[in-house]
């Protein structure tokens, strides 16, 4: 009984206890909303560079990082589904760009293969995929230099306003979570 009562004692304690403060190695990775984009130029698929810049100028933009388009199943259906949604993104405001660590050559093949009409830009190196904090650091052999799947919505300023993403690189948002962060923009 004394034993029972210890337990029940020591179980209620530990249960008053606050929960522990997440450590930094749990935290989500990426930048903040509400932070300053890092600014880019990158190739695009058909040639020339594409800048953030460029993009913000004309309005808030939708920076889809994927894995790769090449050999990331989840990574080609997402891209996929934002150009079957892209009249509706397009027309509430929001321009899609995505950027992946593969080549321009890889991006070209998958641009054309899936027929996709915004740029799909190649960050070789991982410089920017790095300044923006989403590399996947678990990810070795040939997905060394991936990112973590994320969109970040930009605004005109080049404050990113959104960021949607999910523990799992399986489960990717979807472009209704865009249209909904576009419009939070207006």
């Amino acid at each position: 009984m004394k034993i029972a009562l210890l337990s029940l004692a020591s179980s209620l304690f530990v249960a008053c206890l606050p929960a522990a403060e997440p450590s930094a190695t749990t935290a989500e990775p990426g930048p903040k909303v509400g932070q300053a984009a890092a600014a880019f130029t990158l190739p695009a698929p058909a040639g020339g560079d594409v800048s953030l810049a460029s993009l913000t100028a004309a309005g808030p933009v939708a920076v889809v990082f994927v894995r790769s388009a090449d050999w990331c199943p989840f990574c080609r259906k997402q891209l996929e589904e934002l150009q079957k949604e892209l009249p509706s993104l397009q027309s509430a405001g929001i321009q899609v760009v995505a950027i992946s660590y593969d080549s321009p050559t890889v991006n070209l093949a998958a641009t054309k293969k899936l027929g996709l009409t915004y740029p799909l830009l190649s960050d070789s190196g991982s410089k920017i995929i790095d300044a923006y904090g989403l590399r996947n650091e678990q990810a070795k052999g040939r997905a060394e230099g991936v990112p973590h799947p994320a969109i970040l919505v930009v605004d005109r300023k080049g404050i990113i306003r959104s960021k949607l993403m999910r523990e799992n690189y399986r489960d990717r948002p979807a472009a209704s979570e865009i249209l909904a962060a576009a419009r939070s923009l207006k």
